[in-house]
């Protein structure tokens, strides 16, 4: 899987790089700061990938980035709590599995019989 051409891993890394000359040049920006800013990253490339590799796992992928945005928030002066981050990942699984439901179909025939997985065609 590439991203407008690259593998994730090049991209993850001139974000890692961008971050540190930002810092070399005078931007304050705590170690915890620098590491939150590389996690999100990470974490948007992992939503990417799931959206891209296997639509229906892209609900915790999802969650997963909220819940590191809002933890990049706190480490930049937010105030929220654990109980509101937590909370906020809790309903953005919720609400993205009730959406996917309905995008999905079972693999049953008219017959009640189980259909074999199907493969992807891309």
């Amino acid at each position: 899987m590439k991203i407008w051409g690259r593998e994730p891993a090049v991209w993850l890394g001139l974000v890692a790089v961008v971050v540190q000359t930002l810092v070399a040049w005078g931007v304050d920006l705590s170690e915890g700061q620098q590491a939150g800013v590389n996690a999100v990253a990470s974490l948007a490339v992992g939503l990417a990938v799931a959206v891209t590799a296997a639509h229906d796992r892209i609900v915790p992928a999802a969650s997963g980035l909220l819940v590191g945005v809002l933890q990049l928030a706190v480490s930049f002066g937010w105030d929220l709590s654990q109980e509101r981050i937590t909370t906020a990942g809790a309903l953005l699984t919720a609400v993205l599995a009730a959406w996917l439901r309905t995008q999905v179909t079972a693999p049953v025939a008219a017959d009640g019989s189980r259909v074999p997985r199907q493969k992807m065609i891309r």
